[in-house]
């Protein structure tokens, strides 16, 4: 036998009792309430006791997203996702800090300057050169090699490290995804060298400030069935997400400088082997599943 239950607004059935006069009560109290501070809005003395029932602060790792609102934290998880046709080129706001130790007002070396130079091309569409090009064409956008050079971040409630800070350097370790050729995207692992601030004076006239991060990216091994060795099921990829990479990095290039609002999440990086009479040791890729949540 099938019961039925009619929710209207005269009756509301839930475990057998009827909340009418348990809602009638609270709006009763939340209008005795409203009218009470609208009548008595010059009392001292119920202001002082107001400040007993405010709401507490938040404490604690979720104290990280309290200055920001909703529409920002939602942008910054689409940024990091991919999942959004806006060009992220590293002057948006995201939910926390770049942290000390610093250096501040350090010059980029040849290898990462012309990288940087490339980054912004390719974020901004816009012609830039670098400081001994600008003799020649002065109508171009300089970039300066001048950076502040920082050796942690902190993104939310998650600290990230890079190399040039030994004591957080197991937090060097990075998933990014990156967009490929067929409109898909592939996340890849790599290691941060370390994290940034640059300005620029674009055409605008005005100087805009870029966070980012110069990170070294492993090279995948050579054939799928040793990327996906540790998965459950034959074929299917998706059967685990530890993954087994090269210990070895890709050339510098300007893939190697991202927004650090494109980190997706850390991993912990561990050996394995593979074979046994020919033994090769690989990379193990064991991604830790705390992502940017709002």
């Amino acid at each position: 036998m099938i019961t039925c239950y009619c929710i209207s607004l005269g009756s509301y059935s839930n475990s057998h009792r009827q909340i009418e006069p348990e809602l009638l009560r609270i709006i009763m109290q939340n209008w005795r309430l409203d009218d009470l501070l609208s009548s008595q809005s010059d009392n001292l003395k119920l202001k002082e006791g107001l400040k007993l029932v405010r709401p507490r602060p938040t404490i604690g790792s979720l104290a990280a997203y309290d200055e920001f609102e909703f529409d920002e934290l939602y942008r910054f998880m689409q940024s990091f996702r991919l999942e959004t046709d806006d060009i992220i080129t590293g002057i948006e706001s995201f939910p926390g800090e770049m942290m000390k130790p610093a250096k501040i007002g350090v010059n980029l070396p040849e290898e990462i300057y012309n990288p940087l130079i490339q980054y912004y091309k390719d974020a901004y569409d816009l012609d830039f050169v670098s400081l001994k090009e600008s003799t020649r064409k002065s109508n171009r956008i300089i970039v300066l090699p001048r950076i502040n050079q920082f050796s942690r971040i902190r993104i939310g409630s998650e600290i990230f490290g890079s190399i040039i800070s030994p004591r957080y350097m197991k937090n060097s370790y990075i998933l990014a995804n990156f967009i490929q050729e067929n409109e898909t995207t592939e996340v890849y692992p790599g290691q941060v060298q370390f994290f940034f601030e640059h300005s620029i004076k674009l055409s605008d006239g005005n100087y805009h400030t870029h966070r980012l991060a110069f990170v070294k990216w492993y090279l995948p091994v050579e054939d799928q069935r040793k990327r996906f060795y540790c998965q459950i099921y034959n074929n299917d990829n998706n059967s685990c997400n530890i993954e087994i990479w090269k210990y070895d990095f890709y050339d510098i290039s300007r893939d190697s400088i991202i927004p650090v609002h494109n980190i997706y999440s850390r991993f912990i990086a561990s050996d394995f082997t593979i074979g046994k009479r020919n033994p090769i040791r690989y990379m193990a890729v064991v991604p830790i599943n705390r992502h940017f949540h709002i």
